[in-house]
Order: structure tokens, then C-alpha cells, then sequence
């Protein structure tokens, strides 16, 4: 059960990291 919360917990960063990656190449 302990496996599961993280699986949850770094799909939400991963997409964070994508969004901040977009938005960075955005303003350049």
C-alpha cells in the first residue's frame, strides 16, 4: 500500500516538470 501513494505523488511532479519546462521555453 505504501507503493501506491508515491506512484500517485510523482505523476503530478512529472507534469509539473513538463508545464515549468513549456512555460520556460515559452518566455524565451
Amino acid at each position: 500500500h505504501s507503493f501506491m501513494p508515491i506512484v500517485v505523488e510523482s505523476t503530478p511532479l512529472a507534469s509539473f516538470e513538463n508545464w515549468f519546462s513549456l512555460s520556460l521555453s515559452s518566455s524565451l
